[in-house]
Formats: C-alpha cells, structure tokens, sequence
C-alpha cells in the first residue's frame, strides 16, 4: 500500500520521530500451516492447489492439478487492498472451490501465496496451507510440471 492509497483513505501523519526501546524479537512459526515440496508431491489430486501467479506465468508451467488463481483478484478496486469478504467468497464460489477441501497456495516465491492464503481464510476456508518454497523451489527440485 503506498502513502497515496493511506492519505486517501484518510490516514493521518507526522513527521514526529517516537522514541521505542529496543527489544527482542522471538519469532513464532507455525508449521502447521506450512507444507514442503515432498509432502506436497504425494498430496497431488487429493488437495486443492491454487497458483496465485499470473495467467503468463502459470502457461508457462505449474505445479500438477494446480488451478489458476491470481491473488489480484481480490484486491479492491484501487488495487491495492483487499476486496470485500463477500467479494472474495465469490471468486472462491465461482471457481467450485469446496469448502471442506484442503487448499494448498503457492506463487514464484511465496509472496503473493501469502495474500491469496489470507484471502481463503477470509472466505471461511478452514484447511488452507502456504508452500512458501513455492514454484521456484518445485523447479529446482526438477518435481513434475504441467
């Protein structure tokens, strides 16, 4: 989101500097919703696999079974922010995504998977993982494509 898309939206700011104090950061991963290139092989017709690339790059090969679902279609109408959650369960609707389906999300890298995996969950899907390795990982293994 750029600054234009904040003030526009009404967003206040300051040229104040804040004083923070340091701290630590502890990550806490959660593997749970994570799945890795070998597990996702052998789940291949059983899950729901979404690509959340372009059309340009998903002609270009995909991972088997894989359905093409560009994570720009639920931004908003300034492109930018996400859309509707009515909005984003059609698109889910529209593409006869099962609710009761495992979804695995993946792109290039694992950026755009992510605002796609927030999308499934936003629709209500319950079982929605991210391949975070992604395509780029996938090809790099040399595992099948489509």
């Amino acid at each position: 989101v750029g600054l234009d898309t904040l003030q526009n939206l009404g967003i206040e700011f300051t040229g104040e500097q804040i004083k923070l104090k340091p701290t630590r950061f502890v990550a806490n991963l959660q593997d749970k919703i994570r799945i890795q290139a070998e597990e996702l092989r052998n789940l291949i017709g059983k899950v729901t696999i979404l690509d959340a690339r372009s059309p340009q790059e998903f002609f270009g090969g995909h991972i088997p079974n894989s359905i093409l679902f560009p994570f720009t279609d639920g931004l908003g109408q300034d492109g930018m922010l996400l859309a509707t959650k009515e909005y984003i369960e059609k698109l889910f609707l529209d593409k006869n995504i099962p609710k009761n389906n495992e979804i695995i999300c993946y792109c290039m890298h694992g950026h755009r998977a992510s605002s796609l995996y927030y999308q499934a969950k936003m629709a209500g899907f319950e079982k929605v993982r991210l391949y975070d390795g992604s395509f780029i990982d996938w090809y790099y293994k040399r595992l099948p494509l489509e």
